[in-house]
């Protein structure tokens, strides 16, 4: 692309150049065809893998139509072909110094097939690599051995009678919905964030995801926990695989019973992943607190950080919430520790 290479419309016509050339190829083609290859000069003939060059690729390609191969002026003159017949192949087919000239010669229809898998494959060239199934070489190079998998090599089995499918067919026949559309349904209808929903619908944990929601857990919950509760285990080195799917439903349904608060998540599961049962890693890691216990906890920790308090007021918040929470241990919550911590500071500022 840095030296405008390009491709030109059609192959052009050059048996007659060729009529007393020493090329016995050459001689004996009913048709010679010219690929002009703007800006490839000396692209053709590099080398780009041992043993292999674009050249190779361009011959690969034209094989395809049963020719024997190409001519490409990065290496002639040579084969029977003069530097004069070079000259007058650039002076006829309008070519510069900057362009690549290659020569297929076979029957009418071959060449003509030929020169056009040769600008196939010049015009992939221009994009990049091409997607394609190589096969290897002798040495650790590949070549080029047919195109990927789709629609372009989808071909009528010929062994099996055609069968006639009747339109009612079609109606009966129930379509998948696409990722797309459940994305977009999974943030229009359960309120997630675009981008969270876009993950779901795209994961591996699509299915665990329906059947949490069906169970009436909260989609926030089940997204966080499935999206980045059990990536980070399994970066810390937990083995997720062995928390199977209605282990992970039940982690979450105690935490929308409240037996456990979504920030003792993380170590219910690992602890279940580690062979704990369910009920014993809840207790372990979520002890049950009554509300009155809590509240008394609260009033304990504000009281004695009473001049913190005083100071601070309503700014002490934060820092509290961390030390109740520490007592706590993912039993309770945030966001009710949060409201019975407000109004305790709150009760504690108030002039006597």
């Amino acid at each position: 692309r840095e030296r405008n290479a390009g491709l030109l419309e059609a192959p052009v016509d050059v048996t007659d150049l060729f009529k007393e050339t020493r090329s016995s190829i050459l001689k004996k083609a009913a048709s010679i065809l010219a690929v002009v290859l703007p800006g490839f000069a000396g692209l053709v003939g590099r080398e780009i893998q041992p043993g292999r060059r674009l050249g190779s690729e361009f011959s690969d390609y034209a094989k395809k139509c049963d020719v024997g191969g190409i001519f490409h002026t990065d290496e002639l003159p040579a084969y029977g072909v003069t530097g004069d017949e070079v000259e007058e192949l650039r002076r006829f087919t309008k070519a510069g110094h900057d362009d690549c000239v290659v020569l297929v010669a076979s029957s009418i229809e071959k060449a003509a097939c030929a020169a056009s898998q040769v600008m196939e494959r010049a015009r992939m060239a221009l994009e990049g690599v091409p997607e394609e199934t190589r096969r290897m070489l002798e040495g650790g190079s590949t070549a080029y051995m047919r195109p990927l998998p789709g629609a372009a090599r989808m071909y009528p089995e010929t062994d099996v009678l055609p069968v006639s499918i009747g339109s009612d067919t079609w109606e009966f026949i129930e379509v998948p919905e696409l990722l797309t559309e459940r994305a977009k349904r999974y943030s229009e209808e359960l309120g997630l964030d675009a981008g969270v929903a876009r993950q779901i619908a795209y994961s591996e944990h699509l299915q665990l995801f329906d059947q949490a929601i069906s169970e009436g857990i909260s989609p926030g919950l089940a997204s966080r926990t499935l999206l980045s509760t059990m990536k980070e285990l399994s970066r810390d080195g937990v083995p997720v695989e062995a928390i199977g799917d209605e282990a992970v439903i039940a982690v979450m349904k105690s935490v929308e019973e409240g037996r456990a608060a979504k920030e003792a998540v993380p170590g219910i599961l690992g602890s279940v992943a580690g062979g704990t049962p369910l009920e014993d890693a809840v207790a372990q890691c979520a002890p049950a607190i009554s509300t009155g216990d809590l509240e008394a906890l609260i009033q304990g920790i504000v009281k004695e950080r009473s001049l913190f308090v005083a100071e601070k007021r309503m700014a002490a918040l934060g820092p509290l919430m961390g030390v109740v929470m520490a007592e706590v241990r993912g039993s309770v919550d945030g966001k009710l520790v949060s409201e019975l911590l407000r109004k305790e500071i709150a009760k504690a500022c108030r002039p006597d």
